[in-house]
């Protein structure tokens, strides 16, 4: 279990403005609460606020060597279809990718055969990773 890690907590909407303080406060992850990277849906389901600003931020974040975290609700019929487009981001980032209790664990791990566990848990949240990835995939613990 990880200890005293400096977490901040974000929609990410002013990550990109925010990332070189919070690195030069002492913060060493950013948790970002993003449930789909479509752009038409987080603009439906954010109060028509736009996507780019939190990956502009994320991308922000990595480059003051913040570790990144992504708390994600899958809800079925919304972004259930997204579940693989965020594993795949496994493979490319090293970011910490946490599913939200919204949905059966069960249906999200049938995605995702291949999952191991993966060493030290977050405090929070069990974590598994896909043979070949440098991030890892999460189930907050209930």
């Amino acid at each position: 279990m990880e200890k005293d890690v400096k977490t901040y907590t974000t929609d990410g909407q002013d990550l990109a403005e925010k990332a070189e303080e919070l690195k030069k406060s002492g913060f060493d992850r950013v948790a970002v609460k993003v449930n789909t990277f479509n752009y038409t849906r987080y603009k439906q389901s954010n109060g028509g606020k736009e996507l780019q600003p939190v990956i502009d931020g994320i991308n922000r974040a990595v480059g003051q060597k913040l570790s990144v975290r992504l708390d994600v609700g899958i809800e079925e019929g919304f972004n259930d279809d997204e579940v693989l487009d965020f594993l795949q981001l496994t493979f490319q980032h090293s970011y910490d990718i946490v599913f939200l209790p919204t949905i059966s664990y069960d249906f999200l791990r049938s995605k995702m055969p291949a999952l191991r566990k993966a060493g030290e848990d977050l405090e929070d949240a069990e974590m598994f990773k896909y043979p070949g990835a440098v991030g890892r995939i999460g189930f907050l613990k209930e």
